[in-house]
């Protein structure tokens, strides 16, 4: 895979490779199944195909996806035909593909599936509406978090990030959030692995992760001003998914010129912990 550039995906840490990005990369994954005989490559390097699309890329060709994805250009090309021919892809004028809203089937009964996201929507639009904000329950994947409901104040401008938006796990308020309840087997392993991630940046981060994870432990939920973009802002709190017995985690932001800092802390932190206790929270701690 090659090490693209993150600035287009709002970091502030444009040195990180793009992989961080992605659910699993190809070394990842055959360093964890290598020798296991019943995963079946095709499928995953399938998968690999269909997450390297990026709202910010447009359609890509064969060469671009190969590149993209460390995987042969040969077995791209015949990845991207049974895709299309299957109808998760499709192929514009200049013989490049982009997502086809066939897989937009597969995500309707992953979010039909999380009942949680149902029982949160009504608290998560008044928390929206009251703060002239965006509030958002993500899920954790790998080092990133995956928007799976998103609400927007009325008359805004609108949501920062739609559902099925994925963010950086290190630098947001929610993937902060979430990384509170982490056993710290599980913390270490991710603070192992973004050592050598986010190289010389990384004390200074780790800082602020642990300061944020002390916050969430002392008054259930961290903020993070201006980090992860630099004209926003954001407080977000974990979240338990009782049927799935796993933690997410809900925030509220938007523009910095929008959301007082004092207003986010004293009042809509303090919102999205009783919303989340009302949906069932269980302390990690």
């Amino acid at each position: 895979m090659t090490e693209t550039k993150l600035k287009n995906e709002g970091s502030p840490h444009p040195s990180a490779p793009a992989r961080v990005f992605a659910s699993r990369s190809l070394e990842s994954l055959e360093e964890e199944y290598g020798e296991d005989r019943k995963f079946i490559w095709s499928v995953a390097r399938a998968m690999q195909i269909l997450q390297a699309f990026r709202l910010r890329d447009g359609a890509m060709g064969n060469n671009e996806l190969s590149e993209s994805t460390g995987i042969a250009k040969a077995t791209v090309t015949r990845l991207t035909h049974t895709l299309t021919e299957l109808g998760y892809l499709k192929r514009d004028n200049a013989r490049k593909y982009y997502p086809s809203p066939t897989l937009l089937t597969l995500g309707y009964t992953v979010l039909g599936k999380l009942r949680v996201r149902q029982m949160a929507q009504a608290g998560m639009q008044e928390i929206a509406t009251a703060s002239n904000a965006s509030v958002a329950l993500a899920w954790p994947e790998e080092d990133t978090m995956v928007y799976v409901a998103a609400n927007a104040a009325p008359g805004s401008d609108g949501l920062l990030l739609d559902v099925g938006a994925r963010i950086g796990m290190a630098n947001t308020s929610v993937g902060r959030a979430y990384l509170a309840c982490l056993p710290d087997d599980a913390l270490a392993a991710k603070y192992a692995r973004w050592e050598v991630l986010y190289g010389a940046e990384w004390p200074a981060m780790k800082d602020r992760i642990e300061r944020a994870i002390e916050q969430v432990r002392t008054r259930g939920f961290c903020m993070v001003d201006r980090e992860w973009r630099s004209n926003v802002r954001a407080v977000a709190t974990p979240v338990y998914d009782a049927d799935h017995q796993t933690y997410m985690a809900m925030n509220c932001g938007g523009p910095a010129f929008v959301l007082d800092p004092a207003k986010l802390e004293q009042e809509y932190g303090p919102r999205l912990v009783h919303l989340a206790a009302k949906l069932g929270w269980r302390s990690p701690w």
